[in-house]
């Protein structure tokens, strides 16, 4: 069985500007039990973006569902994505047409998966991400965030050339997908070009069933501690709108690796490792060679 949980929560920077929350999400399971999820995040500066991710993720998510109720297992799945973004972007732009608004208000990103309880196939576009926690017990990320020049998210509207559609025929466990305020907590910077860049300790509390345990019974508590915990004292660098899905296969429990995989990271080391190459002069032997 697969069990879903998720949620979209609006940011303190918003809640301190009296704006709505921008992040939307869906989760929908087809005829034949597979889940079909998508997050989205309308583009801060964009006056209507709460209006654009929720219209991406609803249109996005009924197309997927439409095509696999129609078609089951026949369903060519990377068309289908395509065809969902096309639609959700098309919606986006009747939407503003309608309302005599720019487009350019309507900026949102958008991430989608088909998970059929083994195998991923998805659709991205935006900063957000996707994350695949394997049978064998390893973390992966699936996409990487999408920022023009590091700092311009590029949105739904830039088109299908700057689309991301893929599939994955590994034996995932559990899949997550998070916009950009939650996906940058699981790779710190610090970790960036380690063996391992994803925060490990942290991300198996949302995704590893070993921890987890979801049932029918439990999963509505399993998502109620998880966005307890997004209003911690841990978690208050989040400014930003805080949206997580998470699509979880109790029939494939995930392997445990060795403990050192799933220890806390030596941050005071890291944080000197990254000091030395960041700021050099401050760290150079002062002896006259």
């Amino acid at each position: 069985m697969i069990y879903t949980y998720g949620f979209s929560e609006v940011g303190s920077s918003h809640l301190d500007s009296k704006q709505p929350c921008q992040d939307a999400n869906k989760i929908e399971r087809t005829k034949n039990g597979w889940i079909v999820a998508a997050i989205a995040d309308g583009v801060g500066s964009c006056k209507y973006s709460d209006v654009a991710s929720r219209i991406a993720v609803d249109t996005s998510v009924c197309v997927c569902v439409d095509e696999i109720n129609k078609n089951g297992k026949k369903a060519n799945l990377l068309k289908t994505i395509e065809k969902s973004f096309t639609q959700a972007e098309g919606e986006i732009d009747k939407h503003s047409l309608t309302k005599g608004h720019l487009i350019t208000d309507y900026d949102t990103t958008l991430d989608l998966v088909i998970y059929d309880g083994k195998h991923v196939t998805y659709g991205h576009c935006g900063d957000g991400g996707i994350i695949g926690l394997t049978a064998n017990g390893e973390y992966l990320s699936i996409t990487s965030p999408q920022k023009s020049e590091g700092i311009y998210v590029v949105p739904l509207r830039a088109g299908k050339d700057s689309w991301q559609i893929d599939n994955l025929k590994g034996d995932f466990a559990s899949v997550l997908l998070a916009t950009d305020g939650v996906y940058d907590v699981f790779f710190p910077y610090l970790l960036k070009g380690k063996e391992v860049e994803i925060y490990v300790p942290l991300i198996r509390y949302f995704m590893d069933n070993n921890i987890l345990k979801a049932s029918k019974k439990t999963i509505d508590i399993v998502e109620k501690e998880r966005k307890k915990y997004f209003y911690s004292e841990a978690c208050s660098s989040i400014t930003d709108d805080k949206t997580i899905v998470v699509l979880i296969n109790d029939a494939v429990k995930p392997m445990l690796k060795e403990d050192s995989y799933y220890s806390e990271p030596d941050w005071n080391a890291l944080q000197l490792e990254w000091d030395k190459k960041a700021y050099p002069h401050l760290h150079v032997n002062n002896k006259v060679k």
